[in-house]
């Protein structure tokens, strides 16, 4: 349900795709009938995860097509801090997992495109919250174009499978639990619990009243050791039938009275049983907190029959 393309690529600018020209008949060429090579762009963003077959390929491009042809390609890797405003540049990767496959880019006869390879050894290494940056550079024989770097900057992508059916008790909105699912995120302690409020919202009578609007498709929370973080979400329960009722982490919560005493109360308490606690707030209406303004979030997985 989750799962995407293996490797999503985003270019700064569609027009970059078509930055090249084998033939002077192409009007959408930037150079034509000189040699020389190129990347398509200055910048590239990739995902990469587990399911991925450990290579990112990267297009370069050259101005004449005819024999064959080798560029020659440098690798750096940026070692700044994340929130350093200038990068680090290294000949390698301090942790091992990024690479370059080989340093020379073959060009076949006829062809004005070729693909330097980027290889990765480990994603369980890397960190969904952070960004890895890489630098490629064409060393000699670079197009009129000028485009001779590139910088890739690689982040984790999550791919979630399921991790069991579970009982959703939002003690705030809900007089029981409800059945759903829950999914886990592979190799991470980060979990999606699918559509929680749709049937409850349903089945209490809050959408006869008017007062169910648009329901979230998943709520999610992390784990770290056994304490639970989650960012703010709607719950598809419309206060008077006008105002959202959203979920906050308590230390989050900014107008007024302090709820950060219970963010120790948001624990993983075994492998199947996570419990959080979230101020309920109408962000439409001043921001104010409902009823008692804390309570609780009782998930608990199943046993597999």
């Amino acid at each position: 349900m989750f799962r995407t393309n293996v490797l999503k690529y985003i270019f700064p600018s569609v027009a970059a795709m078509a930055l090249l020209s084998c033939t002077r008949e192409n009007e959408g060429a930037l150079y034509d009938g000189e040699s020389g090579f190129a990347f398509a762009s200055n910048v590239l963003y990739a995902e990469v995860s587990s399911d991925d077959k450990g290579t990112l390929e990267i297009p370069v491009y050259r101005g004449v097509n005819g024999t064959a042809e080798q560029a020659h390609v440098s690798f750096k890797y940026d070692t700044a801090p994340q929130d350093a405003s200038t990068p680090v540049w290294e000949d390698a990767d301090p942790n091992d997992v990024f690479s370059l496959v080989s340093s020379k880019v073959t060009f076949s006869p006829n062809s004005c495109k070729a693909l330097v390879r980027l290889r990765f050894s480990d994603t369980g290494k890397l960190k969904t919250s952070e960004k890895y940056r890489m630098r490629l550079d064409i060393i000699d024989g670079v197009s009129p174009s000028g485009r001779s770097t590139i910088t890739v900057t690689v982040t984790k992508k999550l791919v979630f499978k399921k991790y069991g059916d579970c009982d959703y008790f939002d003690e705030c909105i809900f007089e029981k639990a409800y059945g759903t699912e829950i999914y886990k995120a592979d190799g991470e302690e980060i979990y999606r619990v699918m559509d929680p409020y749709r049937e409850g919202l349903v089945a209490e009578e809050y959408a006869a009243n008017g007062w169910m609007g648009s329901t979230p498709d998943y709520v999610e929370f992390h784990c770290e050791g056994n304490h639970i973080i989650f960012n703010e979400f709607p719950t598809g329960m419309l206060f008077n039938g006008k105002y959202m009722a959203y979920a906050y982490f308590p230390s989050d919560y900014k107008w007024g009275r302090d709820f950060s005493k219970y963010d120790a109360h948001n624990l993983k308490l075994d492998d199947k049983h996570f419990q959080l606690y979230a101020v309920y707030c109408l962000p439409s209406f001043q921001y104010g907190y409902m009823n008692d303004g804390i309570y609780k979030i009782d998930i608990k997985v199943l046993e597999q029959k």
